[in-house]
């Protein structure tokens, strides 16, 4: 009865490891064709590429101005005041036509050694000072940008000015030409399917940029040269936004 007993435990010890045996290498082929089933399936994912594009314009609503006072003197503390002298005049000046505090904005000041050469001794020596104040002023009525260049000229301004123009409300216009540039690549795409005989899933990434850029806007001013009248023409121009999606469809 043992004997019998031992060799009835033996088949049933023997069945259980087969049949771990055989789970086991079930497991290990599950295991294994995981990964390739994983990448046939990305590998199966199909999508299509485009891009859209959309421009408005617009007509900008203020302008900032670039407006520069240099002096020089033998003393540092002689061009100091000077320029402070000369910059107050221009700020008094632009203030009287209604220019807020707010809008004046100092976007450089630097004070330089100037230096002289000697042929020969081969030696540099300093024989004055440059002081150099800048403002960028905003102009939010495009009517008075021509008296403002005026009166900052006439008051002492000495330096090249730039002019940039703006829109106070330039996201209102970027927003337009984002939507129109999402359609155009949503028509692309569309376009593209039709042709493939495809159906379109949606859209899996949208990317974006774009910004604005002056049409014929941009001008520079020498306030020192000759002929600088007292009704300086501006002409403020158009702006161009611009908008672009590239956007990847799946199918």
């Amino acid at each position: 009865m043992i004997q019998a007993f031992s060799a009835k435990g033996k088949l049933s010890i023997a069945v259980i490891l087969l049949a771990a045996a055989v789970i086991f290498v079930a497991a290990i082929g599950i295991f294994a064709n995981a990964p390739a089933e994983a990448a046939e399936e990305k590998a199966e994912k199909k999508t299509i590429n485009v891009s859209g594009q959309s421009k408005v314009t617009a007509s900008p609503d203020f302008a900032t101005i670039s407006l520069g006072v240099v002096t020089e003197d033998k003393d540092a503390k002689a061009a100091q005041k000077a320029n402070a002298g000369s910059m107050e005049k221009v700020i008094g000046s632009i203030k009287a036509l209604g220019i807020a505090d707010e809008d004046i904005q100092t976007s450089n000041y630097s004070i330089s050694p100037v230096y002289s050469y000697n042929k020969e001794t081969g030696e540099s020596m300093i024989t004055g000072y440059t002081v150099n104040n800048t403002v960028n002023v905003t102009v939010r009525d495009l009517s008075k940008v021509g008296s403002v260049i005026d009166a900052a000229a006439e008051s002492g301004v000495n330096t090249s000015s730039s002019i940039r123009f703006g829109l106070s409300n330039y996201e209102d216009y970027y927003n337009e030409a984002l939507k129109n540039a999402v359609l155009a690549a949503d028509r692309k795409a569309k376009t593209i399917a039709d042709a493939l005989g495809v159906k379109l899933k949606g859209a899996v990434t949208v990317n974006e940029s774009g910004g604005y850029s002056p049409l014929l806007n941009y001008a520079v001013y020498d306030m020192k040269a000759e002929g600088v009248g007292a009704s300086t023409p501006i002409q403020a121009g158009q702006l161009e936004i611009t908008a672009y999606v590239n956007i990847v469809y799946e199918y």
